[in-house]
């Protein structure tokens, strides 16, 4: 009886927190004027930042801040920021940093400013893309691998996030794009797009096939998966690019159609062309009759059963490619074909695979490693028990470490999925990662929160979150939890939200330089001859977010713990987003005047 009075006043507790939690306190302190001079305070201090990466990320968010009420100033925020980074582009190029072993891009600074301007006036946004586009072409040939088009990546990022605020601003920076010659990075444009809007996505798709319809077949390929909703596109290379298509998204006939009489248009042309012959396949690719044919193969299937009325068009397209094929060209699609066949095995497959091998002696680490590495979303609970005895027989000590690590991960999402938490709490308990342990809890602390009556499960869990953060040494990946703490707590119990901040503060001052700022969280295996890696986002851990959050129930109190920021640069960040909330919070209503 005591146990459900317990966890029925905590029920009524959390209830409470939930409903007061719902209106920010009303304070003096946080108006327009009182903010302006706060932020203007900060960025006074933030002039002897010298790192330029931290210089530019302050003179954004000041832009971004004063842009209301001083657009002239913001402007001229924003002018320093663009310049700052392109001086810095001049010296620096493309940039990288390595973590745990992993060489990461970082952001192109010019375009982080664009992106902001893009929000706040689209024409200048247009005039420094163009600008920057001109830069490019320049230097276009003699860039290399992943650095080819990053400029044109970054430009589709901006378009993507201004489907839905600025549609015009979006199809102009497509379009824009468009006069470059097609690559991957339209798959994934593609399908971020749909998520957000899908009639955008199908009239681009329309527009892109179109405007692309006399591209290379390899390069045309890249739109081949969109309007069949499929995860990887047609084609020898199919393993090599995908995208994750957005839930809701279908099949399209129509798109379909259209994808298919161009392809099978360009292929006659190609064909019919005397130089076509003499067109070398592309660096590190296979020649161009070798996509067609494997393309066409695949297709083949969609034809007979959705659109017969092309099958004389797709014979002749057929023919026109296998003539095209010389003895190299078949080595290379029979080689290509064996690599497709092996990575297109079932699970079945692969279990069938390594108990063979392991019979014969000739178990190897690969063949365990790619049982959760290949297709680990879709890996069911019954499938990682047939799993989990292998893992031990991994030889490498460090691959098996690894392994088993990913092989918890996955299966404790997969249990947080399948709605079983109880499962999913023990299975996180074996991931030794502060963070990715942390992912998991923070997961289920989510799925406890919708319901009321799993409350008491729901600070068990955020006390071991608490528990295993308070285990570990002073660490990023520690502050990020806190911080991650901070914010969770926050939709229930302010209370415990300002503490958890308080101690966050606390961690980051411990530390020296800390990339604080990174949302993002990579799991690496790394075998002799292979490797695998993995990336995830850290809701909740975000510095500014959770400040910002934190502050609209409680500015005073928000506002102490982000000036006792040691880091300049950190407590500049807080600051503004804290003081943003001043700007956006909606104006009191004027009381009503009693006419007696």
């Amino acid at each position: 009886m005591t146990m459900k009075l317990f966890n029925l006043s905590v029920t009524l507790f959390v209830f409470v927190s939930l409903i007061s939690g719902q209106e920010p306190q009303a304070d003096s302190q946080c108006n327009t004027d009182f903010a302006r001079s706060l932020v203007d305070q900060q960025v006074a201090e933030s002039r002897s930042v010298t790192e330029t990466d931290k210089r530019i990320q302050i003179l954004i968010r000041s832009a971004d801040f004063v842009w209301k009420a001083d657009e002239p100033g913001a402007r001229l925020y924003f002018s320093e920021a663009f310049k700052v980074a392109s001086d810095r582009y001049a010296e620096l190029g493309f940039e990288r940093k390595e973590s745990k072993g992993l060489l990461i891009q970082s952001p192109d600074h010019r375009f982080e400013v664009v992106r902001s301007i893009a929000k706040r006036d689209p024409a200048w946004a247009r005039r420094l893309i163009d600008q920057l586009l001109k830069e490019y072409e320049k230097e276009a040939a003699d860039r290399k691998d992943l650095d080819e088009d990053r400029e044109l990546q970054s430009i589709m990022q901006i378009a993507q996030a201004s489907v839905k605020t600025n549609p015009e601003l979006s199809m102009y920076l497509f379009r824009r794009a468009m006069r470059y010659p097609a690559d991957f990075h339209w798959l994934w444009a593609l399908y971020g797009v749909a998520a957000e809007d899908p009639q955008f996505a199908d009239r681009l798709y329309s527009e892109l096939v179109r405007n692309y319809r006399t591209e290379r077949p390899r390069r045309m390929l890249f739109f081949s998966a969109y309007p069949f909703a499929r995860q990887r596109i047609f084609g020898v290379d199919k393993y090599s690019y995908g995208g994750l298509v957005p839930a809701g998204l279908q099949p399209n006939a129509a798109l379909q159609l259209e994808f298919i009489t161009t392809f099978l248009n360009r292929i006659s042309s190609f064909a019919a062309d005397p130089a076509s012959g003499e067109i070398p396949g592309e660096s590190s690719f296979a020649s161009e009759p070798v996509y067609m044919v494997s393309a066409l193969r695949e297709l083949e299937p969609e034809i007979i059963q959705s659109f017969p009325t092309l099958l004389q068009s797709y014979s002749e397209a057929r023919s026109q490619a296998y003539a095209m094929l010389n003895d190299e060209m078949r080595k290379t699609l029979d080689s290509r074909d064996k690599i497709a066949e092996s990575m297109g095995r079932t699970f079945e497959q692969r279990i069938e695979e390594v108990e063979k091998a392991d019979s014969e002696g000739k178990l190897t680490d690969s063949m365990i490693v790619s049982l959760i590495t290949w297709g680990n979303d879709q890996i069911t609970e019954k499938q990682f028990s047939l799993i989990e005895p292998w893992l031990d027989k991994v030889k490498d000590e460090k691959l098996r470490t690894e392994t088993i690590s990913y092989f918890w991960f996955l299966r404790s999402k997969r249990a947080i999925r399948d709605n079983r938490l109880a499962e999913a709490n023990r299975f996180a308990a074996k991931v030794p990662e502060l963070e990715h342990r942390a992912i998991l809890l923070f997961e289920i602390a989510e799925v406890q929160l919708k319901d009321l009556n799993e409350t008491a499960a729901l600070y068990q869990t955020l006390a071991d979150v608490r528990k295993v953060a308070a285990s570990g040494p002073e660490s990023v990946a520690k502050a990020k939890v806190l911080l991650g703490l901070a914010t969770m707590y926050e939709k229930f119990n302010h209370t415990f939200a300002l503490a958890e901040l308080s101690d966050a503060v606390r961690s980051v001052n411990r530390l020296k330089d800390a990339d604080i700022l990174s949302k993002s969280i990579f799991r690496q295996i790394q075998g002799k001859d292979f490797a695998f890696y993995a990336s995830y986002q850290m809701p909740g851990y975000d510095l500014e977010s959770t400040f910002k959050l934190l502050s609209k129930n409680d500015f005073d109190m928000t506002l102490s713990n982000a000036r006792a920021l040691d880091d300049k640069y950190l407590r500049t960040l807080a600051v503004i987003a804290i003081a943003q909330n001043c700007i956006d919070r909606p104006k009191p209503k004027p009381r009503a005047v009693d006419p007696k």
